[in-house]
């Protein structure tokens, strides 16, 4: 087996024989036979390379190698321990050895060391100690390993708290990269918090500490409680099971669940469903195994650095709480192991006491008992009437959520005490948008809400802050609906109406008025409503803000439902939110209070605008250009004036004025908080709406807005809000080179650009584009959602139907959420009239057609 074709065809033969036998052979058993089979061939190298008749050397296994977890596409990690430092000719040999290894295409690692260097390189690097200390003979001088293994157990290799210090050192690390959580969109099996590393991190302490790694031996040695060790090997076996499958799928190493590849690894793994079920229900079961593995190594780790790291020399007194608990050394202990499963209740008293005493923690043991409790519960605790009470109670505790809720969704509490959290526990949905599950999604919703509460410093919204503060005798009411406003996601029907219902049965269960009721249940059912008119509707019409304000009906339900929608988008992904959404919600709030007063009128917030930008420019303009600035203003439509500042009119009419020529194309970061605004005014041409998309896209522009205004003398007044890609404003010099690329482009009007179709970005994701037309609420207009995936050049595409069809655009909403757009068009017929049945038709028809290639 010297030849190097030899031993790749032996290696691919094995590999197909391990993949024929994958569905039907349990993953540790195939991952064994690996490890056994690549024993079988360093054996036979080492035979055939003359090296079995070395005394002085021996072959160990060393890293994952070492504790026999081989999979498809891991490093085969070897150590040559050698009594002393080799001469070239055996060296020769040996890289003889590791050549043929390498051209066969193994991902090799090796090491060639003497004893004293091993532990030289040892206590100087903790990655290698690590590799060591895992370490498993092969072959070779057998009584060269026992002396290493001597000397890596001896009190000065790495002294227990130094190794426990370092290794935590290196999780935080790790756990930095991936933002301090395992719901990541395309998570890594091995690196991601609650990830294989996770368990290996669990296994190294233990094995410095008692000389054991595998669960077994930790569950011997009462280490373990039996039901851990049974939650542990199911979790390590998913991981397992996904990771080897990865592997023979892919040609190279890599452990990311990419999205290119989640729908092929869901088939393979035997998971179905429509759509994307499939890929749904696998990335469920990886975050319910990543959920218990974080968690639970976490107590384990916790509780043996407070037993047997911390310096217990100080022992502090114990001092009762109540009769089941008592705090010592700012820890909450309890005085019987038994009392959660006897006596559910305490369970609550226990969170009582996390909000009551925000200095203490409980203790790691006290965890691992009420963990173990919540599992064994036959029934949910809600049906216990002292429980019910105790938890209504618990949200009147200040930092409720942070000191109670958040580790009760941790610990599993919430799904032993509701039925419905059972079905959002782990639940994932298969999009660029959110990056948390739906359960720990609604968690982060309520951690929002209570940091409104706090009036915490650098708030993502100053006025919920404020506005939550007016509602303080409503904080426990919006903190339930925002824990139960994702709560029917994954079941038939709209989420938001089915999860009303939901909050209705809680309530009544739960002795709730019905005053309450209704506000709770009004909440989660509309708790996505603002969201859509502020980012998917034109709030300067009058009949929209008309609307919602007839739905909110009082300014207390208009904050509590501002309050939740803020928090809810910003913990569906940190970046989603900024300051030009704020704005828009600003605005929308505003409007809506006007509405409320009855004192809502367009009319004059237009002659307003109007007059304040006059009051602004009126020490600074000539007469000459006092003249200007009535011919500029003159065609405007009132809706001109509506739409813009004061500040931003005078914006324009300065720049307007100081050049008196069209085009005219302003671009500045100071006008439109959270994005740069791009104004052009200038006579009306072909296809212009489509060309300046086209260009911003060519350019690299994401544009998050677009203002569509034309009067009746054909002048345009365009405004559009874009950022650059990775959303961020655009920079001077950016600016500047958009700015002339515009002005190049309005000079040629009959220049018609040939759109160029570009692929979709996001071709692994299954989704039909759709037209969705609102009611018609205008003889002159048209209004339409589009949903589809997102695209380079898509605005620039859906311009050049519109003009195709002889269609005006009147105003536009661009949201793009993950991989998908949601956008929002408002368009009139070539007559200026809203569009027949008839031309409705025509425009869904073609805009499906070219969006899905059919």
């Amino acid at each position: 087996m010297k030849n190097s074709n030899e031993l790749k065809t032996l290696l691919a033969e094995f590999t197909e024989k391990q993949k024929a036998a994958f569905l039907n052979t349990d993953v540790l058993g195939l991952i064994a036979e690996r490890s056994r089979f690549y024993d079988e061939i360093l054996r036979t190298l080492w035979q055939q390379y003359g090296l079995e008749q070395r005394e002085d050397l021996a072959l160990l296994a060393v890293g994952g190698y070492g504790r026999e977890e081989m999979f498809p596409l891991s490093d085969l990690d070897i150590l040559v321990l050698s009594e002393q430092p080799l001469d070239e000719p055996t060296q020769q040999v040996l890289n003889e050895l590791f050549n043929l290894l390498w051209d066969s295409k193994l991902q090799l690692g090796t090491s060639v060391r003497t004893l004293e260097e091993c532990i030289e390189i040892g206590k100087a690097e903790i990655s290698v100690a690590t590799n060591m200390l895992e370490g498993r003979f092969l072959f070779g001088n057998h009584q060269l390993w026992i002396r290493l293994k001597e000397e890596i157990y001896q009190p000065d290799f790495w002294e227990i708290n130094a190794f426990f210090k370092a290794k935590m050192d290196e999780k935080n690390t790790r756990y930095t990269r991936y933002h301090n959580t395992s719901y990541n969109l395309e998570p890594d099996l091995k690196h991601s918090p609650g990830g294989l590393r996770d368990l290996n991190l669990l296994s190294w302490i233990m094995l410095r500490q008692y000389g054991v790694y595998s669960f077994i031996d930790l569950l011997n040695k009462g280490l373990l409680y039996s039901e851990e060790y049974k939650e542990l090997t199911a979790s390590q076996a998913v991981l397992f099971r996904m990771r080897f499958a990865l592997h023979l799928q892919l040609k190279r190493y890599d452990n990311r669940l990419r999205f290119d590849r989640q729908l092929q690894l869901s088939e393979f793994l035997g998971y179905q469903g429509e759509g994307n079920q499939a890929v749904e229900a696998m990335m469920r079961d990886y975050f319910q195994a990543t959920k218990s593995i974080s968690q639970l190594s976490q107590l384990i780790l916790n509780g043996f650095e407070q037993t047997h790291l911390l310096n217990l020399q100080k022992i502090g007194e114990k001092q009762p709480l109540d009769r089941y608990f008592y705090q010592q050394n700012q820890m909450i202990f309890i005085e019987d192991r038994r009392i959660f499963k006897h006596q559910p209740t305490t369970m609550l008293d226990l969170f009582f006491h996390l909000t009551h005493f925000p200095q203490l923690n409980a203790s790691a043991d006290t965890l691992r008992q009420l963990r173990l409790s919540l599992q064994q519960q036959e029934q949910p605790l809600c049906e216990n009437q002292e429980i019910r009470e105790k938890f209504v109670q618990l949200f009147h505790q200040p930092k409720v959520v942070s000191r109670a809720i958040l580790p009760m969704h941790q610990l599993g509490f919430l799904t032993a005490y509701l039925p419905q959290w059972r079905g959002i526990e782990g639940l994932m949905q298969f999009d660029l948008f959110h990056i948390y599950t739906v359960d720990e999604h609604s968690i982060r919703v309520m951690l929002n809400l209570e940091n409104f509460a706090e009036n915490v410093q650098h708030s993502i919204f100053p006025l919920g802050n404020s506005l939550f503060s007016q509602l303080s005798d409503k904080h426990n009411l919006i903190y339930l609906a925002a824990l139960f406003h994702d709560i029917a996601k994954g079941r038939e029907g709209d989420h938001a109406k089915v999860g009303a219902e939901d909050m209705r049965e809680f309530a009544k269960l739960h002795g709730f008025s019905q005053e309450q009721t209704d506000y709770m249940a009004w909440l989660v059912e509309e708790h996505l409503t603002m969201s859509i008119i502020a980012q998917r509707r034109d709030i300067h019409d009058p009949e929209v803000v008309r609307a919602f304000a007839k739905k909110v009906q009082s300014l207390t339900a208009l904050s509590s439902l501002l309050c939740l929608t803020v928090t809810d988008i910003c913990a569906t992904s940190e970046s989603l939110w900024n300051d030009w959404k704020a704005s828009l919600f600003i605005q929308l709030y505003q409007f809506t209070l006007q509405q409320l007063a009855e004192n809502l009128d367009y009319e004059a917030v237009a002659k307003e605008h109007r007059q304040q930008a006059l009051e602004l420019m009126k020490f600074v303009l000539s007469s000459s250009e006092r003249k200007a600035l009535n011919e500029f203003w003159q065609p405007c439509p009132q809706s001109y004036f509506l739409r813009h500042k004061p500040t931003q009119l005078v914006w324009h009419a300065l720049s307007y004025i100081r050049n008196r020529k069209l085009p005219m194309v302003l671009i500045s970061n100071e006008y439109a908080r959270g994005g740069t605004e791009i104004f052009i005014c200038c006579q009306d041409q072909p296809q212009l709406f489509a060309r300046i998309a086209y260009l911003l896209s060519q350019k690299k522009i994401s544009i998050h807005d677009a203002q569509i205004i034309t009067s009746e003398n054909g002048l345009v007044l365009d405004s559009f809000i874009v950022t650059e890609r990775n959303g961020e404003d655009l920079t001077g010099e950016r600016s500047l080179q958009i700015q002339q690329s515009l002005i190049k482009m309005l000079a040629i009007p009959n220049n018609q650009a040939k759109f160029i179709k570009k692929p979709v970005k996001y071709a692994s994701f299954k989704r039909k584009t759709r037209l969705r037309f609102l009611p018609q609420s205008s003889k002159q207009q048209t209004e339409f959602e589009l949903f589809t995936l997102d695209r380079e050049g898509l605005l620039a595409q859906i311009g050049y139907i519109f003009n195709r069809l002889n269609l005006n655009l009147l105003n536009a909403k661009i949201t793009t959420i993950g991989e998908r757009v949601e956008d929002f068009f408002v368009v009139s017929n070539a007559e200026g009239k809203a569009l027949s049945e008839q031309e409705q038709l025509i425009l869904q028809e073609t805009i499906m057609r070219e969006l899905d290639n059919k």
